[in-house]
């Protein structure tokens, strides 16, 4: 639920929602996820919803780099598992038994 427009400022949004962005940058892209939901509908009531478009726009794009990039990742690992040998054994959290 988003912050309650009349007991904060729309400074008080705008900073929240660019420190949701910088935090996002220190690979959290979950919290751009949060940031585009929680702050979407102030975007229509808040003074400088243009301002705060432009931070959630970031976030929409930096989450679904994200979203891509280990998406592509999490496929060529499980199709290329086997042929990597022992290289993949040692970077895989759960370690494979038997093959």
């Amino acid at each position: 639920m988003p912050p309650n427009l009349s007991k904060t400022t729309p400074s008080e949004i705008l900073s929240l929602c660019k420190k949701f962005f910088y935090i996002g940058l220190l690979f959290l892209p979950w919290l751009w996820v949060v940031n585009v939901i929680y702050m979407w509908p102030l975007t229509k009531h808040s003074d400088i919803g243009k301002e705060i478009k432009k931070y959630l726009y970031y976030s929409m794009a930096g989450a679904l780099f994200w979203l891509i990039a280990l998406s592509t990742w999490y496929g060529i690992f499980v199709n290329q598992r086997i042929t990597w040998g022992e290289f993949a054994d040692k970077i895989i959290v759960i370690p494979i038994r038997g093959t």
